[in-house]
């Protein structure tokens, strides 16, 4: 039976016929196991994965992800990375060395989960660490538009 004209219309694309099934945009770098790609600019972004290129740096001067330092791969990292220098930082009561503050109160208690698990689940301290939120109106968490 021939394809109807419907399914015809629907596998061409601009240029012809469309041999990428919808986010068939698939990494060819060899030994890749990363899934399809719903578009160019996101297999694009992967493919500096692929490669020791680190073409993003952080603005603040003086930071080893800086110019000149090691900087990201990925844009999207770097801009993450940001919010250790505006963040006020969460700092770890159980660590000697209180130099190092993480960004967000769940990258602190991440490392209280992984680093300091000789703690008892009733010490005060950990309590308090595992029930910070992040600051702010939506303290991180996705609201309905219907008001609900």
């Amino acid at each position: 039976m021939p394809p109807t004209t419907t399914a015809a219309i629907d596998s061409m694309g601009i240029d012809g016929p469309n041999n990428t099934p919808s986010g068939g945009f698939v990494c060819k770098f060899a030994g890749c196991t990363a899934p399809p790609f719903q578009t160019q600019y996101l297999l694009n972004s992967h493919a500096n994965v692929h490669s020791s290129a680190r073409p993003h740096y952080c603005s603040v001067t003086g930071c080893p992800r800086s110019e000149g330092g090691k900087g990201f791969k990925r844009k999207n990292e770097m801009i993450r990375h940001g919010l250790v220098h505006e963040s006020p930082g969460y700092i770890c009561p159980f660590c000697p060395d209180r130099d190092h503050k993480y960004p967000r109160p769940d990258n602190l208690q991440r490392h209280v989960r992984v680093h300091h698990v000789d703690k008892h689940k009733d010490d005060p301290l950990l309590r308090e660490v595992l029930s910070q939120r992040p600051d702010g109106p939506n303290r991180g968490r996705r609201r309905r538009g219907n008001g609900f």
